[in-house]
Parts: structure tokens; C-alpha cells; sequence
């Protein structure tokens, strides 16, 4: 920026109010980038067309949609509510967009595949990968053409919701601690819970917690460690009896999205939030898990198409897999009837897109 810190502070209070001014800043950009697909656009299609192009312009070149869904938790509850508001105008923004192209779909759905277009914009970070800009807008447009252009499955009021997680208290002590973090990392974020929160969550003293644990930060890098290496074991578990590529593709998705709507989906969440709290070592550690995990979908697209090199195959899973953990962890979403039917095909639709391997083929990376 080329300030100082002094200089800063001439300007804001403290970190927290550079955070939310940050924001704002991402809410008027995004603002203006709608209003300006609603008034260049003549056409529906015109309309959404410049819609998902800006959105693709403002987070490949400059990762702006991605600072809310990593900082979000650190805002004042009123604070928060207010971006929360914003983020579902922009979903609502997306919807409308989809409906004026798509007139046949329910509102509920169009709002669905509109929050799932806008959370994987807001994903931009974690697909970018080695991708040049270009590619990176060319896999992202069509991804979010794929799911705009979606059919999700018949989801009436007769459709079965989602079973309710129930938390079971667990018997043992280390047990108790890990669940109860879990659920306070989840409501909170790991920065604003304290030890004694999570002792007086476990029903135990503080000093029983030091007994089991030697810190937070022990206690976070546990629960994410169980939630990387779980998920390796439950996936080699599925994919046993599977041999055929398209099956594979389907497994994967299955799997994932049954772990993302279960007892451990908070997991998936913690580890996108809260792995920078984690020393680089331990970082690094996950990281490489998280890969392995990653290792397996790309393996099963490029043995569906030769005409993907394996960052655009790697894009596509992170690009998937990060939606279908927003979706899940969203209530709004997470508690409607089929939901699990609707992710999935959403799931089918982003991973191999029409487009993407015709412009891999004629040279465009």
C-alpha cells in the first residue's frame, strides 16, 4: 500500500475496522459490477452473460469475493448481519439473472443454483491453483454456465428433508473436548473461542482440559487432522468395489456429499476457516492430506477426459467440492427437502462442464 503503520491508524481505529472497511469496499464493487450488468444488458441473457464475466474479472484478477467467507466470523453480530444481507442480495441479484433465462425454474431452486454460482466465485483462492488468469476465467465461466444451466431434480413439499444431525455426547474426556471445539469452532470461529468455553462446553474444569490437550491450537489441529485423514478413509472405503471411471466420478461425489451433511461436515468448514491458525508446519502437514483427497478426483476426471491437463482437473474438484461444503454448511439450504439430490446434481454438473475441454484442446490455458 505503500503506508506505514502509523499512517494507517491515522485512518482506522484497528485491524477490525480496516477489515470492515475492507468489506464495504467489496460490497460496492459487487454492487456496482450488478447494477451494471442490469443496465448494459438488454437482454436476459445479455444481462447474465455480463454478470458472471464481471464476477470472473473481480475475483481471478483480484481475489475480492474471497476476504468475506474467510473473515466474515471475526465481525460484530450486527456487523456481520448486514454483509450477510449484502451476500444474499448478491445470491438474489444471481437468481433473478437465472430466472430471466430459465422462466420454468421455482424460486427456491433458482436461489439455490444463484448461491451456488456466488460461492464458487467466493472459492476463487483455494481453485486458482498454478492457472493463468485467462484459464482461470475460462474454467470459472463455464463452471457457473453449468450450474446455471443445471436441472435439479423434482423438490416439492412432499420431499423428504434431510435427516437432523444429532450430536451425541461422547463417554470420553478427549472425546467430549474435541466435539465440543468442534461445535464452537463451527458457531464461532476458532479466534473468538476461548479455553474455558470449551471446557465449560465439555463439562469439565480448565484444568482437566490442560489433562488432554496442551492448547487450542492442539485441540484444532486434532479435530482437523481426524477430518482430513477420515475423509481419506471413508473415500478408499467407497471407491473398493468401483472400477469404472464414471462410477468412480460418482462415488466421489456420493461420499463427499454424505460426509459434508453428516455428524463431520462442520469439519470441512473449520478446515477452509481456520487452518491459518495452525503453525506452517502443520499446515503443510494437512495441506498435503488435503491433497491426497484431491489426488483421488482428479485422477477420476482425467480418466474421464485426456483433453484436461491435471491444474484444470484439480480446478474442477476444488471448484466442486467447495460449493458442495458452502451449500451444506448453510442451513438455509442444508434443511431443504431433497437437498441432497439437488447437490448432487449440481455436484455432476460442475465437474465436467461443457467447454471446458474444447478450450483446453485449442490451446487456451
Amino acid at each position: 500500500m505503500g503506508l506505514t503503520g502509523p499512517a494507517v491508524y491515522r485512518h482506522f481505529k484497528g485491524k477490525h475496522d480496516i477489515l470492515v472497511a475492507a468489506l464495504m469496499r467489496q460490497t460496492r464493487i459487487v454492487e456496482e459490477l450488478g447494477e451494471r450488468a442490469d443496465n448494459e444488458g438488454t437482454t436476459p441473457l445479455e444481462r447474465l452473460d455480463l454478470l458472471l464475466d464481471g464476477f470472473g474479472d473481480l475475483t481471478a484478477e483480484r481475489d475480492e469475493a474471497t476476504l468475506w467467507r474467510r473473515e466474515q466470523r471475526h465481525l460484530e453480530p450486527e456487523q456481520r448481519e448486514v454483509f450477510r444481507t449484502h451476500f444474499s442480495h448478491f445470491g438474489g441479484r444471481i437468481a433473478a439473472s437465472i430466472m430471466g433465462v430459465r422462466p420454468e425454474l421455482a424460486q427456491r431452486d433458482a436461489e439455490l443454483l444463484g448461491f451456488a454460482v456466488l460461492t464458487m466465485y467466493s472459492n476463487t483462492s483455494g481453485i486458482r491453483g498454478k492457472l493463468t488468469p485467462d484459464r482461470l476465467k475460462q474454467i470459472q465461466s463455464t463452471v457457473a454456465r453449468a450450474i446455471v444451466g443445471c436441472y435439479l431434480p423434482e423438490r416439492d413439499a412432499d420431499s423428504t428433508p434431510p435427516e437432523i444431525t444429532v450430536h451425541r455426547r461422547p463417554a470420553g474426556r478427549r472425546e467430549r473436548i474435541l466435539a465440543a471445539a468442534a461445535d464452537l469452532f463451527d458457531e464461532r470461529g476458532f479466534y473468538d473461542v476461548r479455553i474455558d468455553d470449551i471446557a465449560a462446553a465439555a463439562q469439565i474444569s480448565v484444568s482437566t482440559f490442560y489433562q488432554s490437550a496442551d492448547s487450542k491450537s492442539d485441540v484444532l489441529r486434532a479435530i482437523l487432522k481426524r477430518g482430513a485423514e477420515g475423509l481419506l478413509y471413508v473415500t478408499a472405503d467407497a471407491l473398493a468395489p468401483v472400477r469404472e471411471p464414471q462410477e468412480v466420478l460418482g462415488a466421489l461425489i456420493d461420499t463427499y456429499i454424505r460426509q459434508a451433511m453428516g455428524l463431520h461436515g462442520r469439519i470441512m468448514k473449520i478446515l477452509a476457516t481456520d487452518l491459518l491458525y495452525l503453525s506452517e508446519e502443520e499446515q503443510a502437514a494437512l495441506q498435503a492430506t488435503q491433497r491426497e483427497y484431491v489426488a483421488e478426483w482428479e485422477h477420476a476426471l482425467l480418466a474421464r477426459s485426456d483433453r484436461l491437463t491435471g491444474e484444470d482437473a484439480r480446478s474442477l474438484a476444488k471448484a466442486t467440492i467447495g460449493v458442495i461444503t458452502d451449500i451444506s454448511q448453510t442451513p438455509e439450504y442444508r434443511e431443504q427437502p431433497a437437498i441432497v439430490a439437488a447437490l448432487t446434481a449440481i455436484a455432476h454438473a460442475m465437474v465436467l462442464p461443457g467447454g471446458v475441454e474444447n478450450r483446453c484442446a485449442d490451446g487456451l490455458r
